[in-house]
């Protein structure tokens, strides 16, 4: 699915966030060892919601949104699978982990690039996410 308007764009941020929030939320509790790192992590993804809307909406006025587009932002390419196989060990939710943070950095990077020509604010909100998603793929690794 193509997202045409910033609309379209929030309501994807949303999904994709609190899919990868409960992602992490279920795993917390079953990993000792996450707990903490993943607790932060998806109390923070829906705090992405949160600053999305609020940078959108203090910035927005109905001239901008008539001419607000994102000219090829394709949901297909950004699927956040958060299911996992019954008795997944620490290895297979680290590999998760990873697969979900690269796409969602993936995502903000294209979502900043496609945006930066219409508003400052919210391309540079995208790119913070992106960074702080990159962040989050160097926790894992080490």
């Amino acid at each position: 699915m193509k997202l045409n308007t910033m609309a379209a764009v929030m309501s994807f941020v949303s999904t994709l966030e609190n899919d990868s929030a409960s992602f992490y939320e279920e795993n917390a509790d079953k990993f000792a060892e996450l707990e903490g790192l993943f607790s932060a992590w998806a109390k923070e993804n829906r705090n992405f919601v949160k600053k999305v809307k609020q940078t959108y909406f203090g910035v927005i006025t109905d001239a901008i949104e008539s001419t607000f587009s994102f000219a090829k932002l394709d949901t297909s390419g950004y699927a956040c699978d958060t299911t996992l196989p019954e008795g997944a060990s620490l290895t297979d939710v680290m590999e998760r982990a990873r697969k979900i943070e690269t796409m969602l950095s993936n995502f903000y990077s294209e979502a900043a690039r496609q945006s930066e020509g219409l508003m400052a604010d919210l391309p540079r909100l995208f790119k913070k996410i992106a960074d702080k998603r990159e962040e989050r793929l160097n926790a894992l690794a080490s």
